[in-house]
């Protein structure tokens, strides 16, 4: 009988990393979308969006850097309560939470009239918010596919680059109409639209195990009911049991750590954050890496438009048009690449690998370009390029740990974001101060990715080594016997 139990507990766990890759888990990946495009597609737009009251306010590079390093900060140290709250909570519940503190922030940076202002509504409260609403949506779509999960979070982040194309245009048009203050009440509330995208992450519905009482008689024999699927009850015995008593749903569930027992209390905390991920090198290697090239990306998307603008010589229309022209090529690579990777069968971290050092060597070819048509031919390149690697960033982390650790692995990789750019985003706007040059501050950012090429690239050299040496051992083993 207890093989019974065994068998029903070992089927639904299966059910439970058993992935749909179709039906609704479409609609989650809309979902995920709307979260991610009502939220997330602002950040290239920031230097135009902000670049008037900026100068007003005479805000030097290192403290617009600080905004946006604080911003990332918070969206990634809010992985420190993903996992937590996803055990606890369901993805849709997390995500429509973080939506609604995110919209929040934007509405009220409309009011900001000094540096700080800015930092606690649009960098905070936009910053823990989109952390986790984006962690959540993530996730879930993670649960929702397995073999086409590189196509799903492809598409999902292509509508992102669709806003990503839309909104530098609708910004330029509104501050015209309307001015910051309006503009921004505008962009909050579109960003709206991801409470809807977090109502459609529906939980994955799984047959779970559901023991409602236990009746342990005096006879010996244990009665109760498992309700499992088709199964509607299950018979339990065991022999020379002289208590009776009953153990109630929730109180399985909520099990109190008492002060006496304090290696309890760090052993579920370990469990809680699973601190065992950090025994994993891979995945120190790749949180490392994706880290670093998180801050390159990030102050990226904040000097170009300032580049284009002060460095080039364009108009504000003109940097509209090429930041557009650039989300344009990016989302080309999102649709038309996934379905190539996945056929192929490549590993994901591999093509983030390579793809991000053609990001480099483009960035660096964009800093020492000058006003013309090649300046547009550099932006389309640059722009295919980044889609080629950025549909493949989270699914490295994805890689290098099992679903069931995903939201903890997540979130510590969100942590690492979160110390990496406030260690290193304003250092990256000082170099833009001291230097006086947007070329040598986008150059500067090259030498991160550069690092994380050369790190992934020593660790794939020794993996292949030790793979080789344990082939070399097993084949010598066989040839004595």
């Amino acid at each position: 009988m207890n093989n019974n139990i065994e068998d029903v507990v070992k089927n639904s766990e299966e059910k439970k990393t058993k992935s749909l890759d179709g039906g609704w888990g479409w609609f989650a990946c809309l979902g995920s979308s709307l979260i991610t495009l009502s939220l997330r597609s602002f950040d290239p737009s920031f230097g135009l969006i902000f670049n008037d009251l900026l100068i007003d306010l005479k805000v030097d590079s290192t403290q617009t850097s600080s905004v946006l390093s604080v911003l990332d900060a918070c969206a990634n140290f809010s992985g420190i309560f993903v996992g937590p709250l996803l055990n606890k909570f369901s993805y849709r519940s997390v995500a429509i939470f973080g939506s609604l503190l995110s919209c929040t922030g934007l509405m009220l940076t409309a009011f900001a009239n000094s540096i700080s202002h800015i930092l606690i509504t649009y960098s905070i409260l936009t910053g823990i918010g989109t952390g986790l609403a984006v962690a959540s949506a993530f996730v879930a779509l993670n649960t929702y596919f397995d073999k086409k999960r590189g196509q799903a979070v492809s598409f999902s982040s292509a509508g992102t680059t669709l806003a990503m194309m839309i909104v530098p245009q609708a910004a330029h048009f509104l501050l015209g109409l309307y001015g910051f203050r309006g503009t921004m009440l505008l962009f909050g509330a579109w960003s709206l639209h991801a409470v809807v995208g977090g109502c459609l992450l529906r939980p994955l519905k799984i047959d779970k195990i559901k023991s409602e009482k236990f009746e342990i008689k005096s006879d010996g024999k244990i009665n109760g009911e498992i309700n499992h699927g088709e199964a509607d009850s299950l018979l339990l015995s065991e022999n020379n049991i002289k208590q009776s008593f009953t153990i109630e749903k929730d109180e399985m569930k909520n099990e109190s750590i008492t002060k006496k027992n304090c290696c309890e209390l760090f052993k579920t905390i370990t469990q809680l954050f699973e601190v065992d991920l950090l025994k994993n090198h891979s995945y120190l290697n790749v949180i490392f890496g994706l880290s670093l090239f998180n801050v390159a990306e990030s102050n990226f998307k904040l000097m170009t438009p300032f580049f284009l603008r002060n460095s080039i010589g364009l108009t504000e229309g003109e940097v509209a048009f090429c930041l557009s022209l650039t989300a344009f090529t990016d989302i080309l690579a999102r649709i038309v690449l996934p379905i190539i990777y996945d056929k192929l069968g490549f590993k994901k971290r591999r093509l983030f690998w390579i793809n991000a050092l053609f990001v480099a060597v483009g960035r660096s070819i964009l800093a020492e370009s000058t006003k013309g048509v090649w300046l547009f031919v550099i932006l389309i390149i640059n722009g295919f390029i980044r889609g080629a690697a950025i549909q493949n960033l989270l699914l490295s982390v994805s890689e290098t740990c099992s679903l069931k650790d995903l939201p903890n692995a997540f979130g510590l990789y969100m942590v690492s974001k979160g110390f990496f750019s406030l260690g290193l985003s304003p250092l990256v706007g000082y170099v833009r101060d001291y230097s006086e040059s947007y070329r040598i501050c986008l150059h500067s950012m090259n030498i991160l990715i550069l690092i994380l090429f050369i790190n992934w690239g020593v660790e794939f050299i020794f993996t292949a080594i030790k793979k080789r040496n344990k082939l070399n051992d097993r084949s010598a083993s066989y040839t004595i016997e």
